[in-house]
């Protein structure tokens, strides 16, 4: 531990590069892959809050909540067994805000101001719209003689890049009278006697989002470049290092250190700087998430953090475990200039 600290300041300006380096490849996959969840979560985030496996929709609906719309023999079927209905609309209001207006029974999304409506003329919508409009303020649906006024705002509550918007059963029969149940929730996939109706998964329900799987698929993508990208440069990095103090282990051979203790000292001074780059690039990334606005489709995943630093120590202890053979087979005469 000794010799890397040493080493490692004899070095400083080299391996301050080198943390440099690695300090902007784990920033760069970070802040890339928050963006990715950040609009995956534009997209999903009320699918999600509704925490179930498995929904009922209209059969003809190509698995999109906003286009399904349940017949009177499934509604009345789904209710009769007590399950809940979801209703969904999109709607334009004036001020070029749209909003997807949802009504369910027993709806408890997380308030972050005020309180949810109870009234017909009552709308709690979602945070992302807090920069545009504030409590208590009045919403005029576009080219409709009707208001609703804001008693609150969620948390987290997106659907294809829309803010939804909570309101009671009376209140979205004023924006369509005519609007029926799109999907009912389930929690479990067993039901029998629809007519009209599938089962179908989560993971299908977010994929009928048009948005979602075009937005997803190339980002997914570029990510995993990234990261392939950041493991060969760090790889190489750590190989190339080592190799070049070849004749310094040997000398160190030279003088009685074993190749225990030189593999060790290698080790260490891969931990620190992988530590040090990896540790800053994710304290950055937390401090932006914190100042960038509600508006920023912007979100880390906890998860992925914690598989790109066991990456980055992987590849790199890997870089430096291939030298190592090297620097094991090192002859002290010869590092020396012995014949």
């Amino acid at each position: 531990m000794k010799l890397a600290l040493k080493e490692l300041k004899y070095y400083k300006f080299k391996y301050a590069m080198i943390t440099a380096i690695l300090f902007l490849l784990a920033f760069l996959v970070l802040f890339v892959s928050s963006l990715a969840q950040g609009l995956a979560k534009d997209n999903i985030s009320f699918i999600e809050h509704l925490d179930s496996s498995h929904y009922v929709i209209n059969q003809e609906a190509d698995h999109s909540l906003t286009a399904s719309s349940l017949s009177d023999h499934d509604t009345h079927l789904l209710t009769s067994r007590h399950i809940p209905l979801l209703t969904m609309q999109m709607v334009a209001f004036e001020s070029n805000k749209s909003v997807a207006a949802v009504y369910m029974k027993g709806a408890n999304p997380q308030l972050i101001a005020g309180r949810l409506p109870v009234n017909e003329d009552e709308i709690a919508i979602d945070e992302s719209l807090k920069q545009d409009f504030k409590l208590n303020d009045t919403m005029k649906v576009k080219n409709k003689e009707v208001h609703f006024k804001i008693t609150g705002f969620v948390k987290d509550n997106m659907y294809a890049h829309t803010a939804v918007g909570y309101m009671t059963a009376p209140g979205l029969k004023r924006i369509n009278p005519d609007i029926k149940p799109n999907v009912a929730i389930l929690k479990s996939p067993q039901i029998s006697g629809l007519k009209e109706a599938e089962v179908i998964t989560d993971q299908e329900l977010k994929k009928g989002i048009a948005s979602y799987e075009a937005e997803q698929l190339p980002l997914n993508l570029m990510i995993i470049f990234l990261f392939v990208i950041s493991a060969i440069v760090i790889a190489a990095f750590f190989y190339v290092i080592t190799i070049q103090k070849t004749t310094e282990y040997g000398i160190l051979k030279a003088i009685g250190f074993k190749n225990k203790k030189i593999a060790v000292m290698i080790l260490i001074e891969i931990m620190i700087i992988t530590s040090i780059g990896v540790l800053t690039a994710i304290a950055l990334t937390y401090l932006i998430a914190a100042q960038l606005p509600v508006t920023m489709p912007f979100h880390i995943n906890n998860q992925l953090i914690l598989i790109l630093v066991m990456l980055f120590f992987i590849v790199g202890l890997a870089g430096a475990l291939l030298s190592l053979i090297k620097v094991i087979r090192i002859d002290p005469q010869l590092a020396l200039g012995g014949e």
